[in-house]
């Protein structure tokens, strides 16, 4: 077994290197899901990315449903409150600005579920983080509209939270990483979400869950995707790691339960996480974001090929989701699947132009010179570990075509302006403050 000889996360780099030098496709997942060479040779055999478990559902009664889930719904229905709150992973980075929001907001009492050693332990894990994004502990709140429970979405909740009155539970709780050998992805992402629905059937409360648009997945084959938009769920898209397999099967079970047990519930499926738009203020954890992790593949590699210079990319600050979300949560009943990401585009070609703030900076060649910069780091044990985050999502569907899956959030967008809030756009000296301000932490270096 691969992780029993010590191998690790940076460590499987090498192996997909290794593999892709003898013509064999094995994906960055592939290593963690068959971890010894038998099971990978029998995958390399004959995987196939189209075998898809999601696939054997019947998915009527959720698309019945996400067919009302349109603008007149939210118009001609009726607002709810928030009342008393309960959050799990408020110690996260969406989970922490969430909590600020819900200070601000007119919660009644909030019930923070944090893991810890004792009660202390979690109460300190929740000040430090609160002192650390906003300069406040809240202290004077504390045991009296802000508490803190000791306990993990994996633990039962109705137990957990006794007789606490709960009205609205945001579930922020997730194991963010996309690769795991065991099953701590799928305990947290689906078991978490499954205590969250098991808590509101109990108690009657809604549930406000946080997802990814990534749920979108791939699309394998040379047929066009239908656009990923909120009155969709399953499309036949190809999930390609254990984290967008967690939250599309986290989805499914939240709507089915709507569907046909009458859980109040919403699905916030957010983009790119980014800096705070008011300071440039990035998670405390960095290192562990993807889409950071790829841009400091190319910072290392001095290039990017011109053919994804004109590639969307968005970010949204962490801020302004967290403001989306708490609105977006008292829409009516009948308003079930949101996408609270930034609507205002950035063309990743113009994104790492930026990365002269920090360092050198990057030239724009070919494909056959970007590989070959590719192969060179891929060679260097060093710098083969730094790969993972942009080899991670290569050939996920093993040799198959794929098709990026375009997605939407006009519906959401609207909802927002009736609201009161809008995005702010996506400005020059924003990107440069979130790349100064990782880049002296030594990110780029």
């Amino acid at each position: 077994n691969f992780f029993e000889l010590g191998g690790t996360s940076l460590v499987v780099t090498r192996v997909i290197i290794e593999a892709d030098k003898a013509g064999l496709h094995v994906a960055y997942g592939d290593v963690f899901a068959n971890p010894t060479p038998r099971q990978l040779a029998q995958l390399v055999g004959g995987g196939s990315a189209a075998d898809s478990p999601e696939a054997d559902y019947d998915y009527t009664a959720i698309n019945a449903l996400l067919q009302h889930n349109i603008l007149s719904t939210y118009l001609s229905g009726e607002r709810g409150r928030l009342a008393g709150v309960m959050l799990t992973g408020a110690t996260g980075y969406l989970g922490i600005h969430i909590l600020h929001e819900l200070i601000d907001s007119d919660a009644e009492n909030i019930y923070c579920l944090v893991r810890g050693k004792s009660q202390d332990d979690a109460e300190r894990r929740l000040k430090t983080l609160l002192f650390y994004y906003f300069d406040n502990t809240y202290e004077e709140l504390l045991d009296r509209r802000l508490h803190v429970v000791l306990g993990d979405v994996t633990d039962d909740l109705c137990s957990v939270l006794g007789g606490l009155a709960v009205q609205t539970v945001f579930n922020c709780a997730a194991v963010v990483k996309h690769f795991s050998e065991g099953t701590e992805i799928e305990d947290v992402n689906i078991g978490g979400a499954q205590r969250c629905v098991d808590f509101c059937l109990k108690t009657g409360a809604r549930l406000i869950h946080i997802s990814t648009a990534s749920t979108r997945g791939l699309w394998v084959g040379n047929s066009k995707p239908d656009v990923f938009t909120e009155q969709r769920l399953y499309m036949g898209q190809y999930l390609g790691n254990k984290y967008i397999y967690s939250k599309f099967m986290a989805e499914r079970l939240i709507l089915d339960a709507v569907a046909h047990h009458g859980l109040q519930a919403k699905i916030m499926r957010v983009g790119n996480l980014a800096a705070r738009s008011t300071d440039g203020e990035f998670q405390a954890n960095f290192r562990t974001n993807s889409f950071m992790g790829r841009i400091r593949v190319y910072n290392m590699l001095g290039c990017c090929p011109h053919t994804i210079r004109n590639k969307q990319v968005e970010f949204s600050p962490i801020n302004e989701v967290a403001r989306a979300i708490v609105l977006l949560s008292t829409t009516p009943r009948e308003c079930t699947v949101f996408h609270p990401y930034n609507i205002h585009g950035q063309f990743l070609g113009d994104v790492l132009a930026q990365l002269t703030s920090v360092g050198k900076g990057i030239r724009f060649v070919e494909q056959e010179e970007f590989q070959a910069a590719l192969d060179a780091a891929g060679a260097d044990p060093q710098k083969a570990r730094q790969l993972s985050s942009l080899l991670a999502y290569q050939d996920m569907a093993h040799g198959q075509k794929t098709t990026d899956v375009k997605r939407d959030n006009d519906y959401t967008t609207q909802v927002l302006y009736r609201l009161g809030f809008s995005w702010s756009p996506t400005s020059w000296d924003y990107m440069q403050r979130m790349l100064t301000t990782i880049g002296g932490f030594g990110f780029f270096d």
